[in-house]
């Protein structure tokens, strides 16, 4: 039995498959509290794997929450592989996905200040996400190895509530460091789920 928030299908708003259509599963709870999380992780069903696969209606299946390491997903993930799903994570990094990583086909890891962006060592991920946040600093929070390792696939995410001044703060960072993008969250730009 998985806590869920939501599943809906959508375009992937966000990384490297922007644009894409997929569904969602949003698992509830999150065992970090972002004072400017703008997700609605709050529990509001509880449902078998069966009942969730059910809901699936593309090919690209989304895991995110919350954060949806907190579970025990390899029963939803083998559940996904066995119907040929491409199945992807989005986490924030502050647990291992080493145990789950040949069940997955893409893994964002999002670290947070919370955390003072750090990562599990256990945490496996193909891109990173950081939200640009006015505290948030690429120089100092993101370790040489992980930029040379990850170049082009570390996506700065500007936080909302203070768009203007902190696209400019994501553009100057990047403009600064070329192992570095900026990233824009597209469903909120183009007003869908």
């Amino acid at each position: 039995m998985y806590k869920i928030s939501e599943i809906f299908s959508s375009v992937q708003g966000e990384g490297s498959y922007l644009g894409c259509p997929a569904s969602f599963i949003r698992l509830a709870g999150c065992n970090l509290r972002c004072s400017w999380c703008d997700t609605d992780f709050s529990l509001k069903y509880v449902m078998t794997t069966q009942e969730i696969i059910d809901k699936i209606k593309y090919e690209k299946v989304i895991i995110t929450g919350g954060e949806p390491t907190i579970y025990d997903l390899k029963p939803l993930l083998l559940e996904l592989k066995k119907r040929g799903k491409v199945t992807m994570l989005e986490t924030n990094g502050t647990n291992p996905t080493d145990d789950i990583r040949h069940l997955i086909d893409w893994i964002v890891c999002s670290p947070k200040p919370e955390k003072n962006w750090t990562i599990n060592e256990r945490c496996i991920f193909d891109e990173l996400k950081y939200v640009v946040d006015g505290q948030f600093n690429p120089d100092k929070h993101i370790p040489k190895e992980i930029k040379e390792k990850y170049k082009d696939r570390i996506w700065l995410q500007i936080e909302s509530s203070n768009f203007a001044v902190l696209a400019k703060e994501a553009f100057t960072f990047v403009m600064n460091d070329s192992a570095l993008r900026v990233g824009l969250q597209l469903h909120k730009i183009i007003d869908v789920k």
